[in-house]
């Protein structure tokens, strides 16, 4: 009775050890997963901040830069008119229109804002005194905002169902001497300006909205006409102040948000613009990682298991037939002792039973 007790009211030496690794990994494991996911959470954040930062100033540096081309083409042909006749002017400005999907209408009037040559002869005879791109063209050099066509409005054929929409830059022209004796204008269609941020943005994985300091969104990205006028982002891109963080946005989503205070290149005339740019909060996902790091976990609990097995086999084994030899005696069975030279207790446990065995025997 007293050995039946012995035997099933205390743990094997196997299950001992077995519980006490698994009870080990179990702790690890769960204290390597709270270590790792908070690292992985703030990492995933710095990556993300560095991400929206990094990826809009490259979109609203190539965005400035593709503006500057149409404005170095602009001084290019206000320099290489000076002298020429009409019709070579003309040709020159057909030649920078093309097909009207970049650059609507390019013109040049004089210093009593008549349209002397243009475009496909379109305006021609025109009065454009008041125009704000002819007004501040007369003084130097000038980049304005968006704006619905006016006196074009008939001429060009509409975008879908959306009247054309304008950006336009100006510049004067001067004579030999250096009097002004025009203005030459693009009208660059706002249409394409939009098609190109989106592309550029949309590449980068972020949307973008280009926003000028009375708050009107000059372009976006997102293809949504949803307000974000309460947005920070929003008040600081009106202020020209820079931005970077996690914000909650009108869809109910968090985005990781940016503010780039002023989008220009070169000598390109400030339009006054600035760029919040957003990246979804999970555009870096942790789930590979996750992945990984399982996989890494369910590894070691294999080695780990096998080594245990192991162990069992080669230091633990011994001591169960120790064990078994020491009850065969116990129950005066004449057996051959069993030898265990793994370890020196396990040694000297084989030779106290050996010596009981001698004892025992009559």
């Amino acid at each position: 009775m007293t050995e039946k007790r012995a035997r099933t009211g205390y743990p094997s030496l196997v299950v001992a050890i077995c519980g006490f690794v698994a009870l080990g990994g179990v702790i690890a494991v769960l204290s390597a997963w709270s270590f790792v996911g908070q690292r992985l959470k703030e990492s995933r954040d710095a990556a993300l901040a560095e991400a929206v930062s990094v990826r809009a100033r490259g979109v609203g540096l190539d965005f400035a830069r593709e503006l500057h081309q149409d404005w170095r083409n602009l001084r290019l042909v206000a320099v290489e008119m000076t002298g020429r006749g009409e019709p070579a002017v003309r040709t020159a400005l057909d030649l920078i229109v093309a097909e009207k999907e970049r650059i609507s209408w390019a013109g040049l009037a004089s210093v009593d804002g008549k349209v002397l040559t243009a475009s496909s002869g379109m305006l021609e005879g025109a009065d454009v005194s008041s125009r704000p791109w002819f007004t501040n063209g007369l003084g130097g050099d000038f980049a304005g905002d968006v704006h619905p066509a006016v006196l074009l409005a008939e001429l060009l054929p509409l975008i879908g169902n959306e009247p054309r929409r304008f950006l336009d830059m100006a510049t004067p022209v001067t004579d030999e001497f250096g009097s002004v004796e025009g203005v030459l204008a693009f009208h660059i269609n706002h249409h394409w300006v939009e098609q190109y941020l989106s592309e550029t943005a949309h590449s980068m994985g972020l949307d973008v909205y280009v926003i000028d300091r009375t708050g009107n969104i000059v372009a976006r990205t997102d293809g949504l006409s949803e307000p974000i006028d309460k947005l920070q982002s929003f008040r600081s891109a009106m202020t020209g102040a820079r931005q970077t963080g996690v914000e909650k946005w009108p869809d109910g989503a968090t985005y990781f948000t940016t503010v780039i205070p002023v989008l220009g290149y070169a000598d390109l005339p400030a339009f006054g613009w600035s760029m919040v740019a957003r990246i979804n909060n999970t555009a870096h996902p942790i789930g590979e990682f996750t992945s990984l790091f399982i996989v890494y976990f369910v590894t070691l609990g294999i080695v780990l298991a096998a080594l245990t097995a192991l162990f069992i086999l080669i230091f633990v084994r011994p001591f169960r037939k120790l064990a078994k030899t020491a009850r065969a005696v116990m129950r005066g069975e004449d057996i051959y002792p069993y030898e265990a030279r793994t370890t020196a207790e396990a040694s000297v446990l084989s030779a106290a039973v050996a010596r009981l065995q001698n004892k025992m025997q009559p």
